[in-house]
């Protein structure tokens, strides 16, 4: 049986977003970089456990807080969401060629991508963020 994830950090409720072009321009004038969570939120193993266990916990999120504009595109199986936001999602994984969930993709504000990675590792917050701030040091 997995281990209980620790209580998410209640500022996840309000940075995480659903919309690029809002990221995209808040990125352009923060000097942030966006990053895109593909997941699917009701079916997939490892997109819940990347999702409670590092995109919810406050390691993850103080770093996002100074450096990335966060955004979940859903693929849920069980529960419905908005049609235009599903429709949206779904160019999205056209455009990036996504192939299997969960796939990370942070774009710098022109829209390029800068780092990619696909599935979750198992680490935890504090080990996922410290390699993704690797990933992203420029």
């Amino acid at each position: 049986e997995s281990e209980e994830a620790p209580p998410p950090d209640p500022r996840a409720e309000t940075m995480w977003g659903h919309d690029v072009s809002t990221a995209q321009s808040r990125a352009k004038e923060n000097g942030k970089l966006v990053l895109l969570d593909f997941t699917g939120s009701d079916w997939c193993h490892p997109c819940m456990a990347l999702h409670d266990f590092v995109l919810t916990q406050p390691e993850f999120l103080n770093y996002a807080e100074k450096n990335l504009e966060l955004v979940e595109l859903d693929f849920p199986q069980n529960k419905s969401i908005d049609k235009k936001l599903a429709e949206a999602n779904d160019k999205l994984a056209k455009k990036y060629n996504i192939d299997g969930f969960p796939t990370i993709i942070v774009l710098d504000a022109a829209g390029k991508i800068v780092h990619r990675d696909v599935g979750y590792s198992g680490k935890n917050a504090k080990a996922y963020t410290a390699n993704l701030q690797k990933a992203l040091a420029r």
